[in-house]
């Protein structure tokens, strides 16, 4: 499960401080979410990089 930590945590040996993204087991996962230490990683989450060519296009018409 992908996450990204809200409050500073200790996980696998290391403290992930907020904004950090990291992986760990499901249930873990759903704990610290739980207690509000992590947030979940979404498909579409603006954190992870999209390639150039996925950019939306501007539908506004220039006069």
């Amino acid at each position: 499960m992908k996450l990204i930590a809200i409050k500073p945590i200790y996980v696998d040996g290391s403290v992930r401080t907020e904004g950090v993204e990291f992986e760990t087991l499901e249930q873990h996962g759903r704990e610290l979410i739980n207690k509000g230490y992590a947030s979940q990683v979404s498909e579409g989450d603006p954190a992870e990089p999209q390639p150039e060519g996925d950019k939306p296009k501007s539908k506004a018409k220039s006069k």
